[in-house]
């Protein structure tokens, strides 16, 4: 009998334990981690694709890192659709995002870094936006794209809450989260809710009048431009002007910017 029970706690145990672990918070686990390089992984947003090293694109017109050109065509290595891949620096219990890639990558790349495996995109973004929100050891930016790049998420109303935070939040942060909200936003104009993949548009390259003029605006003193961007913005037919000028908004840090990105944003 005493054996027969000795092997049913056995057993309890094992079955038990795991799932202790696996109900630990990320932002546990990181905490548990040693002090040093942690990575993690986790799964990519549609339309996002990197070579895991070098840079990361978006739909197909947004590359995002470094490349080089080569007899004046870009030159990169093939861009794989994930996972996203983030690198963080452990010291003292001070947490800070060190890198942000797509892709795969080698085996060897593991070993200076306590890897805590592939985690759940929702719970990756969550945390990077919880870390983004703090001080984040002056790496707000990165976390904010970290979270922005996670599959399954819905982003932009904390990135909202950042962006408008002048008060505690550095302007580097801030303008990365205005950044992306203008991506959402062209995404919601174009029908594609919380998407990235509405980049790949041949067109949204194009160096013409009206293109300019929209460049113009953007580079006027006193944030005169504003108010003609927030109407292109609005009202102009064209996907790809549209895209334009909410770049320039997202840009701006200007309340009125940010204003417009709310309202699109919240339309059912």
């Amino acid at each position: 009998m005493r054996s027969r029970i000795h092997l049913l706690a056995v057993i309890t145990f094992v079955l038990v334990a795991p799932a202790g672990a696996q109900a630990q918070s990320l932002a546990q686990r990181v905490r548990n981690a040693p002090d040093g390089a942690v990575e993690l992984r986790y799964a990519v947003r549609p339309g996002v694709c990197g070579d895991g090293r070098n840079y990361f694109s978006i739909g197909g017109s947004m590359r995002i890192g470094q490349f080089t050109t080569h007899n004046g065509k870009l030159s990169t290595e093939p861009c794989l659709p994930g996972p996203v891949r983030v690198r963080l620096l452990k010291e003292g219990g001070a947490v800070r995002v060190t890198r942000v890639d797509v892709g795969t990558s080698t085996a060897s790349a593991l070993r200076d870094a306590e890897y805590l495996g592939v985690v759940s995109a929702p719970a990756a973004a969550e945390y990077f936006l919880d870390l983004a929100s703090g001080d984040a050891g002056g790496s707000g930016a990165k976390a904010v794209t970290a979270a922005v790049l996670a599959d399954s998420t819905s982003v932009w109303r904390r990135l909202l809450v950042i962006a408008r935070d002048a008060d505690t939040r550095p302007k580097s942060t801030r303008r990365e989260a205005s950044f992306w909200l203008a991506q959402f936003v062209a995404a919601k104009l174009d029908g594609r809710d919380e998407s990235l993949a509405s980049f790949d548009d041949d067109d949204d390259a194009r160096d013409d009048a009206k293109s300019s003029a929209i460049f113009a605006l953007s580079q006027l003193h006193d944030r005169e431009g504003i108010d003609p961007l927030l109407q292109i913005a609005r009202t102009n037919r064209e996907s790809r002007l549209r895209r334009k000028a909410l770049f320039w908004l997202g840009q701006s840090d200007d309340p009125r910017a940010l204003a417009l990105f709310g309202e699109i944003l919240s339309r059912s």
